[in-house]
Parts: C-alpha cells; sequence; structure tokens
C-alpha cells in the first residue's frame, strides 16, 4: 500500500512540476499581452527629462520626470515632479497573499493584476532601493515611455483611468486595476524591461525573471551611487 501510494505522490508532482513549468510558456507564446489605449497626451515641453530604474530587490520600478503641467500624479500627487509605476499580482504584490496555494497561482496561473502608481519630489528618495539605474532622454521619448506606462491602467468609456484601490498599509501611492495577466514569464521585471524596450531604453525583455536582470537589458543607464 505504502509504495503505491508512493508512487501516486512522485507522479502527482511530477505533473505539477510539469505543468508549472510548460503551461506558463505555451500562454506566453500563444496569448499576447493585453493592452489598454491611454487617452491622447501633449507633447512635452522640449528639453530633457531624467528617469530612472529602482531595483527593490525582488520587483523593478520606472520613475519618470513628469513634464512641467501634467497631472499624471495619484491622488493628493496628480502634479509630482516624478512618477513611479510597476506592475504586478493582485493577490501577491497589492493584497500580500503569500499562501502557498496564492504563490502557485500567481506564478503558473494568467492571474488578475494591479498598476502602482506613485508621486514623488525631486530627487526622488530610494530608501530600500538594492540598485538604481539614472538616464536622461528627451521629450519625444520622454511621451512615448509615459504612454507605453499609462497603457497599463484600465480605463473607463471616456478614457479616465478606473478608481485606484482602496490606500494599502505600507504603500504611499495607490493601486489600480491593470491590463495583463500575471505569470513567472511575464512577471513585473518583464514587465519593466518591456516597457522600457518600447521606448528604446531596453533590449527585449524574453527571459527576464529576476531583478537583478533587469539592469543588463538597460539602454543608456548608468548606476547610481546610494546614500548610505
Amino acid at each position: 500500500m505504502i509504495p503505491r501510494l508512493w508512487r501516486f505522490l512522485r507522479r502527482l508532482i511530477f505533473a505539477v512540476l510539469a505543468f508549472a513549468l510548460i503551461f506558463p510558456v505555451l500562454y506566453s507564446l500563444a496569448v499576447p499581452e493585453q493592452r489598454g489605449t491611454p487617452p491622447a497626451m501633449p507633447e512635452p515641453s522640449p528639453g530633457m527629462y531624467r528617469v530612472f530604474v529602482a531595483d527593490w530587490g525582488y520587483h523593478t520600478s520606472i520613475l519618470v520626470e513628469q513634464p512641467r503641467g501634467w497631472m499624471l500624479g495619484p491622488p493628493g500627487k496628480e502634479r509630482a515632479t516624478f512618477l513611479e509605476y510597476s506592475w504586478g499580482d493582485r493577490m501577491f504584490y497589492m493584497q500580500a497573499d503569500y499562501r502557498p496555494h496564492a504563490l502557485f497561482a500567481t506564478l503558473v496561473l494568467p492571474t488578475a493584476t494591479v498598476a502602482y502608481l506613485d508621486g514623488s519630489s525631486d530627487p526622488p528618495s530610494f530608501g530600500g532601493a538594492r540598485a538604481v539605474y539614472a538616464s536622461t532622454i528627451d521629450a519625444t521619448t520622454a511621451h512615448t515611455l509615459l504612454v507605453e506606462l499609462e497603457a497599463t491602467f484600465e480605463r473607463a468609456s471616456d478614457g479616465t483611468r478606473l478608481a485606484p484601490y482602496p490606500a494599502v498599509s505600507g504603500y504611499d501611492g495607490r493601486f489600480y486595476p491593470a491590463y495583463g495577466r500575471y505569470l513567472w514569464t511575464r512577471d513585473c521585471n518583464w514587465w519593466t524591461v518591456t516597457r522600457l524596450a518600447a521606448a528604446h531604453l531596453a533590449g527585449a525583455a524574453t527571459g527576464t525573471l529576476f531583478s537583478g536582470q533587469v539592469a543588463g537589458r538597460l539602454r543608456g543607464f548608468r548606476r547610481v551611487t546610494l546614500e548610505p
């Protein structure tokens, strides 16, 4: 009885692992990334704009200087000098649900996502970041990048973002309903590289899983020395 049960468990474990490895790859190959259409945004004022990529140890975010007069920031920070964008699984990222079955769903099944948006002053604070990379881009590139980032947010029929979720303890910014489904083949770091690549600020995102891989995909960035 025990040997038979052990054989069954081994087969079950093998089947689960095979599904976890194969299904996300097949899904990513078969299903295009879902993207929204942001409202038309004017061309920023001519000049140079700063952009940062922050590595927080397990995920990454993009901070871009907001053109003067624009109001893309979250409630209460609409005119913030810098806008921080990131994306992730709704259960894991926003709800901090780390239970085994939730973690399995996050990595293996196409789960619902959120976009995170915060606003910060000049210069932005990177307390807790493992590494930060900086670049300076022209107005056209800044416009392309902001349009690409804004396409992550789900929107109402009038083009406005859907209302943010209630504030979450431990986060200064706000979470919003987002387009796209999360799996290990399309995680938050893949999202970062993909958004930057659309503005020619990074190479291809294929194979990007961990935050430490993002730096090697960046184009035209330099590492910033962080204050101790």
